[in-house]
């Protein structure tokens, strides 16, 4: 349902506009929650010892304690490199061979299958550009003989 009038909540309504708040000092931007820095405060000084404990742990066999080390130490992947050695694309025909390549190398092993999406949407989106480039031409030839046969 649509907004009410100011203050008024209807039914799957806000009670304010967009971007208004009813407390327009309302909480500052950055302000962190009481119980966070009472807990910060509290381990601020036994801080060493924790990590020193976790590590301690993880190098005696637990598997929690190791994945935390681990995790620190080589954080997860964010974003990807398109891999090297892959065949250039430079027309609609190439598409096929450079997925290809891609399946061969996500057969091997060497890419996920979250990585062979990205590079699947990725080229379809360029089938598509291509495909556009050599459209417009065409088109504009059909039309230009059209133009010239009406007159």
């Amino acid at each position: 349902m649509e907004q009410g009038t100011e203050g008024k909540r209807t039914r799957g309504g806000r009670p304010f506009p967009k971007g208004k708040s009813g407390n327009p000092l309302g909480r500052p931007t950055g302000s962190r929650n009481k119980a966070t820095l009472i807990a910060q405060a509290l381990l601020q000084d036994e801080a060493e010892g924790l990590v020193r404990k976790v590590v301690e742990m993880a190098l005696s066999g637990d598997k929690t304690c190791l994945r935390i080390c681990i995790e620190r130490l080589v954080p997860p992947r964010k974003g990807w490199s398109l891999p090297p050695g892959l065949p250039p694309v430079s027309g609609s025909a190439d598409l096929a061979k450079f997925f290809a390549a891609v399946s061969a190398r996500f057969e091997a092993g060497e890419m996920t299958t979250t990585e062979v999406r990205a590079l699947k949407d990725l080229t379809e989106s360029y089938r598509r550009l291509i495909e556009m480039a050599e459209l417009e031409p065409r088109i504009a030839e059909l039309e230009e003989m059209i133009n010239q046969g009406q007159q």
